[in-house]
């Protein structure tokens, strides 16, 4: 009985808090957020754009605290930040987060040298940490584990591994601004794809991150009425397949 009062009224605290009349919502994003909000990533531009457009509706403002990505996810866990952005709904995160409602879909594939297309005999994925998984059908024995983006194109390009799984998204972003010099040599599997919805995530284990979840899907309800998500796809022009459908 004690442990269901103190929730509540550390819920209630939390509830004080986010609603105040400084409304505010600080949300973790990765140390590259500045970079991905622009044209050359529509898919993530777009969800943000939309985002605090919708959130603006009920009156919140949203800061952006861009962090190493292990450090963003930390923050996150412990509530000392309302939310992380963007998160894939990959298997593993229900362990210690709540999403949000759907705002699109992530799409997680295999980048490929021209040169070498079928060959499959050393697949790389990127290092997400202990409870993210992309292509859960294949386990950690199966592929060549790398800790950063960077690294897997290093590789595929010079033809050090044969494919290297990772977000269709987040992959074509660096090979058309950071890593612009692998551009003429890589290319994405669109044939075999492994779609994810992707959402903000908050702390499964505080009561400050359900209340934050809580403004956040009353947020995507009114701005999707309001149509500032199609606004936001058709402006960035994201692709169909990382859309939500609707009809």
């Amino acid at each position: 009985m004690f442990r269901l009062f103190a929730l509540i009224f550390f819920t209630l605290i939390a509830s004080g808090e986010l609603r105040a009349e400084n409304k505010l919502l600080v949300f973790a994003v990765g140390h590259d957020h500045d970079k991905m909000t622009t044209p050359d990533y529509p898919m993530y531009n777009a969800k943000w754009e939309f985002i605090t457009q919708s959130l603006k509706l009920l009156g919140y403002q949203v800061e952006a605290r861009p962090l190493p990505w292990a450090r963003a996810k930390h923050l996150t866990q412990t509530a000392k930040a309302d939310g992380l952005f963007l998160a894939a709904n990959l298997p593993g995160r229900e362990k210690w987060a709540n999403l949000s409602n759907k705002l699109g879909y992530g799409v997680f594939g295999s980048f490929f040298h021209i040169e070498q297309p079928e060959k499959r005999d050393v697949i790389a994925s990127i290092r997400l940490g202990m409870h993210d998984r992309i292509f859960e059908n294949l386990s950690s024995d199966d592929l060549l584990l790398v800790s950063t983006a960077h690294q897997g194109f290093n590789l595929l390009y010079k033809k050090k591994v044969d494919q290297f799984l990772m977000s269709e998204s987040y992959g074509r972003y660096l090979l058309n601004t950071e890593l612009s010099e692998y551009s003429d040599k890589i290319d994405f599997d669109s044939t075999h794809i492994e779609q994810r919805t992707t959402h903000i995530a908050f702390s499964k284990n505080h009561p400050r991150g359900q209340v934050a979840r809580d403004i956040v899907n009353e947020a995507i309800a009114l701005g999707i009425k309001k149509n500032l998500y199609q606004q936001a796809m058709e402006r960035n022009k994201v692709p169909k397949r990382m859309q939500l459908d609707l009809d």
